[in-house]
């Protein structure tokens, strides 16, 4: 799996080892949980793309791979790059980030695979949430605006639903996923006060999702 590590200089397309990979685990997620995407087609064709989510559960960077038909990079906390669990994590496109040495090697690195045009997916929230429908309350990490402007990257809000259990698959229930239209900041998102103003944005469109897409199923 060494070939599939993130590296500067990629393309940032799909290996085919990581696109056989990424169809068998759709087929398996559809089969077993229902798994659908609604609004695909709005996930820019390239170009810099921040993918900003709501994380709820463990599986939720795997399934925002499986929704993005795009390649992602996700930053992840050094400590769990251990062997072997490690070449997976390089392979679904996670890069280690150092919080002991502040955000400024992890921001270097999110910029720089920005400037080549790949896709870095990022929790606004900066962590997991018990809660799956959280109203907005706690202050949203503002450093996707800042990257984004920085960059002059769009942000997609995506809406990770939970994963049903199999009482509630019987119901009927499926596992989903909804993308929104992107956010361009402008060139005032770079000032804090504005940042966060832009963030909360974000965190609202991603909770709206689910409400918003309730129609047709993209695939």
């Amino acid at each position: 799996m060494a070939d599939d590590q993130p590296r500067r200089g990629a393309t940032g397309e799909m290996s085919l080892r990581y696109r056989a990979f990424r169809r068998m685990l759709i087929y398996l997620s559809r089969l077993l949980f229902g798994f659908t995407v609604h609004g695909a087609e709005k996930v820019p064709n390239k170009g810099p793309l921040i993918v900003a989510s709501n994380h709820h559960q463990y599986a939720d960077p795997v399934l925002v791979c499986m929704a993005v038909p795009r390649r992602m990079q996700w930053m992840a906390k050094k400590e769990v790059f251990v062997p072997p669990f490690d070449r997976f994590f390089y392979f679904i496109g996670s890069f280690p980030v150092d919080r002991q040495k502040g955000g400024r090697a992890a921001l270097r690195a999110a910029l720089g695979f920005l400037s080549e045009g790949w896709v870095l997916g990022i929790f606004p929230e900066g962590g997991r949430r018990k809660k799956q429908d959280a109203v907005v309350q706690n202050a949203p990490k503002s450093g996707v605006t800042m990257l984004a402007a920085r960059a002059n990257a769009p942000i997609l809000p995506v809406f990770v639903d939970k994963a049903p259990n199999p009482l509630e698959r019987l119901r009927g229930h499926k596992l989903r996923v909804y993308i929104g239209d992107p956010i361009t900041p402008d060139n005032t998102s770079k000032e804090k006060r504005a940042r966060g103003e832009v963030t909360g944005e974000v965190l609202r469109a991603i909770y709206g999702l689910k409400d918003e897409q309730s129609g047709v199923d993209s695939w």
